[in-house]
């Protein structure tokens, strides 16, 4: 039988599992591999952090989800691909080396918090990325009485795209942050807590980003809305602040500038996954990201898809891309593989919702100017928040199966 290993536990990697067996039934052997032995609803992790959920909540139980599908589950962290040999290595809990062979191989464990990246981050830092850090925030945020937040997004360490994917090229482009959506949402959120908590008058935010202007992955006229939100709060907004210390009341810039917080919320820095130092070099590329073609192969390895945020093309490292590479590069095996099977077309686009759920409104964001596109779409309404609270529980229900996504994401 057909052996496929899927590396990583999250949206790429739930949905390149779940769809390899549902398009190949019998004819495939399913093994995922996570670092930890559940796989978290990231979007719902803001929500964590203004006390909406508990973080454990959100998080599937993936030693029962996947074997309920006939999908092999395996906990350890990745730390060798080696692409000649057809072989994974990882460290299981007991930090004992284990190996596992393939015939095809999907990398979708993703990009990496460089949290190193910035000094200070363990003393004063906070996120809403993962459980623990949205966890942590909640409990720093319950206790403050007032003074400065930040709010913002560390670098993206991407490289040059070099080599390149055999695709489209309007389809991937340099990008200063790996994603600002949390950031946009957490602006959203932050203040409706504090006023809840009655101090937003005891408060002063700041919004800042490494970039030219916060949320560059979309159109001007809707960064022009965002900016004029901003404003009429009274925010300040300092754009090029490429984070490099966070202390206990400042945020400090490669190039000396200060930001006053006693609160910085970040999304912290992204570059490529430990495990690519030490994997074959030629599957990569100079940022540590897969080059692939149209249907997620790699270039270099015919063998090996690259789903999520570890494709070079998945720019900004967004959830809604995650799911669709996934479900091209199953598709395009199972056609491989002897079962005809309809290979959706990718469209890249910017698809996300920046919830308020203590207002009761969100704002739906749909964009392709990223990618030479003329949508250019951002709209705030009671009903989607009620579509973040659906989807949210489509999520939970499913055990992280996405299969409806493509139907969902437009609706």
């Amino acid at each position: 039988m057909t052996k496929l290993l899927v590396l990583g536990g999250r949206f790429a990697g739930l949905t390149a599992a779940y769809t390899a067996k549902r398009l190949l039934g019998d004819k495939i052997d399913v093994t995922l591999i996570n670092n930890t032995p559940y796989a978290a609803f990231r979007p719902g992790m803001p929500h964590v952090s203004i006390g909406v959920f508990k973080a454990e909540d959100l998080l599937v139980d993936l030693g029962t989800a996947l074997p309920a599908k006939g999908i092999k589950f395996k906990q350890g962290t990745v730390t060798k691909i080696d692409a000649k040999k057809n072989r994974v290595e990882y460290d299981d809990p007991s930090g004992h080396k284990q190996t596992e062979d393939y015939d095809y191989l999907v990398v979708g464990f993703g990009a990496k918090l460089g949290i190193e990246h910035i000094k200070g981050w363990h003393e004063y830092g906070n996120s809403v990325c993962e459980p623990d850090y949205a966890t942590a925030l909640h409990e720093k945020l319950e206790k403050f009485q007032g003074g400065n937040i930040a709010i913002g997004s560390g670098i993206f360490y991407q490289g040059t795209l070099t080599p390149r994917g055999t695709y489209p090229k309007n389809w991937a482009a340099p990008a200063d942050s790996a994603c600002e959506g949390p950031v946009f949402e957490m602006s959203l959120m932050i203040p409706a807590y504090l006023k809840k908590r009655g101090i937003l008058d005891k408060t002063h935010i700041t919004i800042f980003s490494p970039g030219e202007e916060i949320l560059t992955d979309i159109s001007k006229e809707s960064r022009g809305v965002v900016k004029s939100l901003y404003s009429s709060q009274g925010f300040d907004m300092v754009w090029n602040f490429k984070l490099a210390e966070v202390r206990k009341d400042e945020i400090v810039s490669e190039d000396g500038k200060t930001i006053k917080a006693d609160i910085a919320i970040i999304l912290p820095p992204y570059e490529h996954n430990d495990a690519v130092t030490n994997s074959t070099p030629d599957l990569f590329d100079d940022g540590g990201f897969i080059p692939t073609d149209a249907h997620m192969r790699s270039i270099k390895y015919d063998n090996i898809y690259a789903c999520g945020d570890a494709n070079q093309m998945t720019v900004p490292k967004l959830g809604y891309l995650a799911v669709q590479t996934s479900r091209i590069a199953m598709q395009d095996l199972a056609n491989r593989l002897g079962v005809p099977t309809k290979i959706d077309e990718y469209h890249p686009e910017v698809v996300c919702i920046a919830d308020n759920p203590l207002e009761g409104f969100a704002i739906a964001v749909n964009d392709t100017t990223f990618y030479g596109g003329t949508k250019g779409l951002a709209v705030p309404s009671p009903t989607n928040h009620m579509k973040k609270e659906l989807f949210t529980k489509y999520f939970m229900w499913t055990n992280g199966d996405m299969a409806l996504d493509k139907y969902l994401a437009s609706w």
